[in-house]
């Protein structure tokens, strides 16, 4: 099974020919990773419902803003601070400053910090960065994807072996909630892969790199989900939305495995268990 991978060569450094964006988008990534300690996980407030915000979310999309603005002319799209499409279909930023706010809050370091670049309507750069490691997991469209752990850089590739499938409701509601619970239930009378559910997308990262064989959630819009699809695909494996359409920035939902067979086998699963209209 692999684990971020096999190492690369020593010769080899994708950052030789990372695009302007993508090396500071890693830099405000990395830059954000450090700074959620001591930035306020504990100060906690309410969104509604079951929803929060804590300090460290906020702090760190200030900093990924500041520091793409400081560099770059496309607009920046939080979570905490919003923002607008451009209009005339010009590139933007996706930043989800913490993707698993719950877990942080509770202090568990199982989320991750998201930046996407949407270029004509594709996400072209991802950018995760994995608290509870470290890493930095980064994806170009067309140029693969790569995580980086002590400054040593590594291609990612999907692998089934692990026989582990993470499946989030994603706070939905109405009929995607009956159909994430009847999804769950269904794939656990399966019985032939493992049920995990952490509660942020670091699951992508997780399908990217090997460590989970795939990740179904029935609502995460593409601010959440933009920068791990891309890392995904990049890194050999299949996408679609729940229904088997192709994944796009208007999808909330989808099914990541790391191959063809898998992604079929859950996509029959979720095929099966929709409630009626």
């Amino acid at each position: 099974m692999s684990d971020y991978a096999e190492a690369m060569p020593a010769s080899a450094d994708p950052t030789r020919a990372f695009r302007r964006e993508t090396t500071h988008a890693i830099a405000a990534v990395r830059h954000g990773l450090e700074l959620v300690p001591g930035s306020g996980a504990d100060r906690i407030t309410s969104k509604g419902g079951r929803d929060l915000v804590t300090d460290a979310d906020t702090a760190v999309e200030d900093s990924i803003r500041e520091q793409l603005t400081a560099a770059l002319p496309a607009p920046v799209i939080g979570e905490e601070r919003g923002g607008t499409v451009p209009a005339d279909g010009a590139a933007y930023w996706l930043v989800d400053p913490i993707c698993g706010t719950r877990n942080l809050a509770s202090g568990t370091p199982l989320y991750s910090i998201n930046l996407a670049l949407v270029e004509h309507g594709l996400v072209t750069v991802g950018v995760c960065g994995d608290p509870s490691t470290g890493d930095l997991a980064v994806a170009e469209r067309g140029g693969g994807a790569w995580a980086c752990a002590a400054d040593e850089w590594r291609p990612l590739r999907t692998d089934a072996s692990s026989h582990l499938v993470n499946v989030e409701d994603g706070k939905s509601t109405g009929r995607p909630r009956a159909h994430a619970a009847a999804f769950m239930a269904e794939f656990v009378s399966v019985d032939r892969w493992d049920f995990r559910s952490l509660g942020t997308t670091l699951g992508e990262v997780y399908v990217a790199a090997g460590r989970f064989a795939g990740y179904v959630v029935f609502l995460a819009p593409s601010l959440h989900a933009a920068a791990g699809t891309l890392l995904v695909t990049e890194a050999g494996g299949q996408l679609t939305d729940i229904d088997g359409g192709d994944w796009t920035l208007e999808s909330e939902s989808f099914i990541a495995a790391a191959d063809v067979e898998l992604h079929r086998a859950l996509l029959q699963i979720a095929r099966s268990t929709r409630p009626p209209a």
